[in-house]
């Protein structure tokens, strides 16, 4: 049993005749006859009765109509909803990212995504390190990521802007910034392997020519956060994960320090993961354009 004879049935009932089926439908009456008769001997019984006045429902036929405009107007519905989501308009995206930037960067960006397709399922999962994020989007997990820039990535890859990586300590600090010798004087916080932050603060203490003194190891940044206001240690960690109010226990380290963030997708980008893409760089999102970069700064 095929669509097109549901749709050729459901059009001779509504047609009264198999000449008014086949001009509604630009088919042709030899053609048309044929699929019905091909949809008889498969039920193994008249749907219609032929005459010279037309065409009437069998009893059997009766019986079928209600289900055969089901079948065809469940097609369309799908057609229909097929062709809102290519447009990007309807469906699910599926959103990777880390931790830190579900958390701290995407809020805003994701707020306005709903306003503008509030047809559309948005699906948010979050990883602690950057190579499973990289790995998920490779086994085509995702629509789009937003987390570090991906090496060699086979696919669109979008900057958004760079997030400041800052120190963390029991303030208030006597500057604005913190020198190399302050830094290596200092117990230092770090991250458990698992913990994608870990590689963060690796390159940051390298680049700022220290080795750090580690007495501490935590799995998350809102622990390392509380260790480090309490006087355990110093750690390094994105500016927007610092919460509002404790800017006596933050400093920016000399040189300037900034890890770049980015959209990407498997391959060429899908309508609707375009959209998304287009929304998180037309929202103000708490991250710094290539341009407000202070001289002199480090880039990840």
């Amino acid at each position: 049993m095929r669509l097109r004879q549901l749709e050729y049935f459901a059009a001779i009932c509504d047609q009264g005749s198999f000449t008014g089926a086949a001009q509604a439908l630009f088919v042709a009456q030899p053609s048309l006859s044929q699929q019905i008769r091909e949809l008889e001997r498969e039920l193994g019984t008249a749907l219609l009765e032929r005459s010279h006045h037309g065409v009437s429902l069998t009893p059997a036929g009766r019986a079928f109509l209600p289900h055969a405009r089901a079948a065809v107007e469940a097609a369309e519905a799908g057609r229909r909803e097929v062709s809102r989501v290519i447009d990007g308009v309807a469906g699910e995206i599926k959103v990777l990212t880390v931790g830190s930037v579900a958390a701290n960067v995407l809020p805003s960006g994701l707020a306005r995504w709903r306003e503008q397709s509030p047809s559309t399922v948005l699906s948010l999962h979050d990883f602690t390190h950057r190579r499973d994020l990289e790995a998920a989007m490779r086994a085509g997990r995702g629509d789009v990521a937003v987390g570090p820039r991906p090496a060699d990535w086979d696919g669109d890859v979008v900057s958004l802007g760079f997030e400041e990586l800052v120190v963390v300590g029991k303030g208030p600090f006597d500057r604005d910034a913190v020198d190399g010798r302050t830094l290596e004087a200092a117990d230092w916080i770090h991250f458990e392997g698992e913990q994608g932050m870990g590689d963060v603060v690796d390159w940051a203490t390298w680049s700022l020519g220290i080795t750090p003194r580690v007495v501490v190891r935590v799995g998350q940044v809102a622990a390392a956060l509380g260790l480090a206001v309490e006087g355990v240690g110093l750690t390094i960690v994105p500016a927007n994960a610092v919460p509002l109010g404790w800017s006596g226990n933050v400093r920016s380290p000399q040189p300037r320090l900034y890890r770049e963030l980015v959209a990407y997708t498997r391959g060429a980008a899908s309508a609707s993961a375009r959209g998304f893409i287009e929304t998180l760089t037309s929202v103000d999102l708490p991250i710094a354009a290539p341009a407000e970069l202070p001289l002199g700064s480090l880039t990840l």
